[in-house]
């Protein structure tokens, strides 16, 4: 407990009232008494600034005047013993506040941070605050000098005001006594001597008629009406409300609220230039008079909303609002996922043709920017595509990159498991048909961001490769890729990512003391190592049945067909799967696949999953079989389209050499004729002739 520490006595004490607070000044151990000052409020200081009512003032209306001027103070000082003081202290009488204002009653509960603003100086600003306290403590000082001989006094009231009377220019006595105990009581703090500001200005002006405000240069000091009226203050707002909207200015709704909700009519005066009046007489407000009252309703960032939009405003207008990573402290506690759109175009199968573009779309983990699913869709952005993002999230990553036929190492893409909490926008991944097709393994939080509001999943969309536009005439970018070549650039730029962003933000101070690489793989280890891990395991034949696309397959005696492409495997064969379709015939089953990439299917049995391959008709370059959904579409209508063009040019070549056989031996290519009975080659005659002529048939004399 120190000088100035504000005390209260919850039920009275001695000379101490409740609910009153006071400020310890000295415990003066000679005197054996303690010295307390309690700031008191007077309110006959605004009695003597009433005035004579004016004829166009209202009783009613010099009330709310007087309520609204500021409180005066003045210091009443207060004795005890120091004996009862300590008692008071002990039994609990006397307690300390528990909120320790930093100036006194009269700022209103304001502080110093929120004075400090009218500290900087103003040119229109005469005489500056500093000044003015400056000013005060030249005439306090020698009392602070003394302080010990002032308190110590028998009245110590006394011996301010004697001080007072002997400053030059003589000073107010209980301005000065208020000031000094103040600056003494607030730790001896400039602030204290700060004039009262808070409150400047804070004067009921409503049902003035008078019009308050700068004076118009042009047309006079009375020229307009006030804008004190409640009803035309509504009519502000009400105009505001009804016209005010995306792209509109100001000017817009004070013109259009004008006509429409003030009535007012336009007028040109004999020089051309044109202005409002009303018809009837009726006030209606300036322009800057409806600004200022709109702005008094409305605060800056609803205004800008209206007019541009919440997602300019958020983007443009608004200071940053933190880190979204932040907000997550585990790998996979939140994740963000969304699409981009490939530039490239790849060259169909049929002539002239062109594949429909890929989309691609990626998983982020917040904690450490590790990018940790990919998939893909041929045409536009599909929630199959997230669902292969997730079947990728889920798994081990050699195995998911070997499905494209490309071999990495475990360390260069080491996450697994799928995230609880997922981030996504109103696209088709807030679908039900992206989520997982077993519900025990679907996100426990799923939050959708607003529509064309990139800042809600900034993470995400910020690692998406960044396209230069070229401006001028149409152009687009061929590529001699496949789909699934293309689907193999992606994730090799997604591996490459992992291992080269900086993320050395995410790092915290012992990250950074370990040497913790700045890359999401390194942070991904760092966490990961220490269990600050909150992925959900899956199985790999989960993952195949939860988010792969489910499919048709036809089982025959030799292989397994999908869109008239053979897929086979060692395990397919033991399976006992084709030999049920020798013996039974043809059937179905169903099966996964991953719609960019057939290379590989996943056969259900029930039981468990069989992986079958893709299979060429011979002996031939492997790589031709990374092929699809799309691409095996077109495969399939080429083959379709030969099969027809081939009927014709079976029939024809067949005509054509039938001709030539015939202007070789002048004899119809069909030119036997059918006869009943049977053939005479057994007869002795027909074994005489061929004994015949059995020696020039065969060589050597007719042997074998």
């Amino acid at each position: 407990m120190h000088i100035g520490t504000q005390l209260y006595a919850p039920d009275g004490y001695d000379t101490l009232s409740k609910d009153v607070t006071y400020h310890l000044l000295r415990s003066d151990v000679r005197r054996q008494r303690t010295l307390l000052v309690e700031f008191r409020s007077v309110e006959s200081g605004i009695k003597k600034r009433k005035k004579k009512a004016s004829s166009g003032q209202s009783a009613e209306q010099q009330g709310n005047d007087q309520k609204t001027l500021p409180k005066q103070y003045r210091p009443v000082l207060h004795f005890m013993s120091q004996s009862r003081f300590e008692q008071g202290l002990e039994d609990g009488l006397i307690v300390s506040s528990d909120s320790q204002e930093e100036l006194p009653p009269w700022f209103d509960g304001a502080t110093v941070n929120d004075l400090q603003a009218y500290t900087e100086p103003r040119a229109s600003r005469k005489k500056s605050h500093s000044e003015r306290i400056d000013q005060m403590l030249v005439h306090l000082w020698p009392l602070v000098q003394n302080i010990d001989q002032v308190l110590a006094a028998d009245l110590p009231d006394a011996a301010i005001n004697a001080h007072a009377k002997k400053c030059q220019p003589r000073q107010h006595e209980t301005r000065l006594r208020t000031a000094f105990f103040a600056y003494v009581c607030f730790g001896f703090s400039r602030w204290a001597l700060h004039y009262p500001v808070q409150r400047i200005g804070c004067w009921d002006r409503m049902g003035r008629e008078k019009k308050f405000g700068r004076h118009s240069v042009v047309n006079g000091t009375h020229h307009g009406y006030g804008s004190n009226d409640l009803d035309m203050i509504q009519k502000i707002l009400e105009g505001y409300r009804k016209f005010a909207g995306h792209g509109q200015h100001m000017s817009n709704i004070y013109r259009r609220a004008m006509l429409t909700v003030f009535g007012c009519a336009v007028q040109t005066d004999p020089r051309g230039r044109k202005y409002f009046i009303h018809p009837a007489g009726s006030p209606f407000p300036t322009f800057c008079q409806f600004r200022y009252r709109v702005a008094q309703e409305f605060p800056l960032a609803v205004r800008q909303t209206y007019k541009y939009g919440h997602t300019r405003v958020r983007t443009r207008l608004q200071h940053s609002q933190g880190t979204f990573f932040e907000s997550a402290g585990n790998l996979m506690e939140r994740t963000e996922e969304d699409g981009y759109y490939l530039d490239q175009v790849a060259k169909g199968y049929l002539p002239d043709s062109h594949l429909p573009r890929m989309c691609v779309v990626r998983t982020r983990c917040l904690a450490s920017g590790m990018l940790v699913g990919i998939g893909f869709s041929i045409g536009g952005e599909a929630a199959s595509a997230y669902r292969m993002a997730k079947f990728c999230e889920a798994i081990d990553k050699v195995k998911f990159c070997s499905l494209f036929g490309v071999t990495i190492k475990r360390d260069e893409w080491a996450s697994s498991g799928v995230s609880p909490h997922v981030i996504n926008d109103r696209g088709p991944g807030s679908t039900v048909k992206a989520d997982s097709a077993a519900p025990i393994f679907r996100p426990v939080i799923k939050e959708c961001a607003p529509s064309y509001a990139g800042q809600s999943k900034a993470s995400i969309e910020t690692s998406h490769p960044k396209q230069v536009k070229l401006e001028g005439k149409p152009h687009y970018v061929e590529t001699r890729l496949s789909i699934p070549q293309l689907a193999v650039q992606e994730i090799m730029r997604t591996i490459s990512d992992n291992n080269r962003i900086d993320v050395s933000t995410r790092l915290n101070n012992d990250a950074i003391a370990e040497r913790v690489a700045p890359t999401p793989a390194g942070i991904w280890n760092y966490l990961d190592q220490r269990g600050r891990n909150y992925a959900v395991p899956m199985s790999f034949e989960s993952a195949v049945r939860a988010y792969l696309t489910p499919i048709e397959l036809t089982v025959k005696d030799d292989a397994a067909y999908f869109r008239e492409q053979r897929f086979d495997s060692e395990a397919l064969r033991q399976s006992g799967v084709l030999q049920r379709a020798h013996t039974s015939g043809v059937f179905r089953v169903t099966g996964y696949m991953l719609d960019v990439c057939v290379r590989h299917l996943w056969i259900d049995l029930g039981a468990g999953l069989i992986e079958v391959d893709a299979m060429l008709a011979i002996r031939d370059g492997e790589e031709q079989l990374y092929i699809s959904v799309a691409e095996l579409e077109q495969l399939e209508q080429l083959r379709r389209n030969a099969r027809i063009s081939h009927q014709s040019h079976q029939i024809a070549a067949s005509a054509e050499y039938e001709v030539r056989f015939e202007e070789l031996t002048g004899m119809p290519f069909e030119q036997g004729v059918l006869k009943g009975g049977r053939n005479k080659r057994s007869k002795p005659s027909s074994v005489q002739e061929r004994q015949e002529v059995i020696d020039y048939l065969r060589a050597k004399g007719g042997r074998r």
